[in-house]
Order: C-alpha cells, then sequence, then structure tokens
C-alpha cells in the first residue's frame, strides 16, 4: 500500500503544475455549462419532464461540469504511449502489480484536476442570478451520499478507462480505444445528455447499469430526484459493479500482459 499511496501523490502533485490547462478548462466548462442550460430550458418549457424540473436541471448541469475531470473517461497519461511504443516491458520488472500501478496513476491524475477545477465553477454557479443558479443540496443526508457517489464514480470511470488499456494492447490504437470506451459510458452515463430527460423505459434499464453510477446517480440525490433511501441501495449495486469490472479488467489485462511481445533491441 505504501508504494500505491507513493505513486498517487507523485502523480497528484505532478497534475498540479497544469494551471494553464485548469485554467482552460473552467472556461470550456462554464462556457458548454451556460450552453446546455439554455438548450434544455428551451426543452423544459412546460416546467418539468417526469419530475425533472429546470431549476433540478440546472444544478445537474453545474454539478455535471464542475466534477467533469472526474467522471469523463480518460486513460493514465503515457500508458497508451508505453504500450505502442515497447516502453511497456519496464513495467515488468517492478516488484508490484501493474494494473494497480496504472489504476492509482489515473486516479491521482483525474482527482488533481478536478481540484483544479471544480470550486470556481461551483462558486460562479451559486452566484448566478434566477434560473442559472446552483441551487443547495436537498438535504444533509443527500449531500453526504452524493460526496460518496463523486468518490464511486470516480473508482468507476478510471475502471472502465482500464478496459480501454486492455482493447490498446490488442489493438495498439491508444484514441481508437479511449474512445469506444469514452464514448458508451459517457452517452449512458448522463455526460452528454441527462438520463432525467430519456424515455422512462430506457431510464429503467440505465439505472441499473454501472454507467450511470459515474455521473447520473450522484447529481440526481443532490438535487433530490432520487430519494436518500433509493439512492443507498443504488449505491450497493454500484459498488458491486465496481468490483466486478475492476476484476474483469485485471484479468484481461493480466492476460495481455503474458502475451505480450516487444520488438527491437
Amino acid at each position: 500500500m505504501k508504494s500505491y499511496w507513493g505513486i498517487f501523490k507523485m502523480e497528484f502533485k505532478g497534475e498540479l503544475q497544469y494551471r494553464a490547462k485548469a485554467l482552460s478548462g473552467i472556461a470550456t466548462q462554464l462556457f458548454w455549462g451556460l450552453l446546455q442550460i439554455c438548450l434544455y430550458t428551451a426543452f423544459l418549457n412546460s416546467g418539468s419532464v417526469d419530475g425533472f424540473s429546470i431549476s433540478q436541471m440546472v444544478s445537474y448541469i453545474w454539478l455535471g461540469q464542475a466534477f467533469f475531470a472526474l467522471r469523463y473517461v480518460t486513460m493514465p497519461k503515457r500508458v497508451g504511449k508505453e504500450i505502442v511504443n515497447g516502453n511497456v516491458c519496464y513495467k515488468f520488472v517492478r516488484p508490484i502489480n501493474i494494473y494497480n500501478q496504472w489504476y492509482v496513476e489515473g486516479i491521482g491524475q483525474k482527482f488533481a484536476a478536478t481540484l483544479l477545477r471544480f470550486s470556481p465553477i461551483i462558486v460562479i454557479g451559486f452566484l448566478l442570478p434566477g434560473n442559472l443558479s446552483l441551487s443547495l443540496p436537498v438535504s444533509v443526508g443527500a449531500f453526504f451520499l452524493f460526496l460518496f457517489g463523486l468518490i464511486l464514480g470516480l473508482l468507476m470511470s478510471h475502471a472502465f478507462a482500464m478496459l480501454a488499456v486492455y482493447l490498446t494492447f490488442k489493438t495498439l490504437s491508444e484514441k481508437g480505444s479511449i474512445g469506444i470506451v469514452s464514448a458508451i459510458v459517457n452517452m449512458f452515463g448522463g455526460l452528454f445528455i441527462p438520463l432525467p430527460l430519456l424515455p422512462q423505459a430506457l431510464q429503467d434499464v440505465l439505472k441499473y447499469l454501472p454507467f450511470s453510477f459515474i455521473t447520473d446517480l450522484p447529481l440526481r440525490i443532490y438535487i433530490g430526484n432520487v430519494g436518500v433511501v433509493d439512492g443507498l441501495v443504488l449505491m450497493a449495486i454500484g459498488v458491486v459493479w465496481l468490483i466486478a469490472i475492476i476484476a474483469i479488467g485485471k484479468l484481461l489485462i493480466g492476460g495481455a500482459l503474458k502475451k505480450t511481445v516487444v520488438q527491437g533491441g
């Protein structure tokens, strides 16, 4: 555990150096948040869709943009290039599990990127006037469950990212692998379209799939669209999904590492 904690701190501190990148990310998230709010306000001009009100939608959007770096599925830096150019062979001589190392590296990077970005967006969201403003959580219990959901979403998003690492071993295409995985996860997880705006039959299926635990569920608990009791049940399902996806990822990457052939000298 000490080795993994050291890796986490190293990646965390390294990511904190990218302040200019964080500033551009904040500007992008603010612009994209306002754009989405305007779009979905026009869509919700009747007041609400299946109990999802304009006020809830606005908070859903702002929270999603504030924690964008936490939930967007990306591979750890350098991993894709290491696989493609063969430098992954140097990982074999280290006395730690390669999957765990890459997983912790990615968590450290995403956590640092989120710390640099989320607070300005939250503050601006609260200060905006009228229907553009971020609301407070519906209850203290909902807020703490929302925080737990953010942690679960972070772990889940990177578990999916590790599946993209496996695909990179098979295809030697970093961009293609992460593009496929992120498109599926982000589409069905609420990153592009809030899940409450989808047909109810589709919502009933997606809420039990692992994608919703990354983005949708924590945000809906915060705004009160999902109750605390129901949220606890769904979070328990999410923990089971997380364990299963990590186990699958370890098996796949472990098998890929055994078959890895590095050419050159």
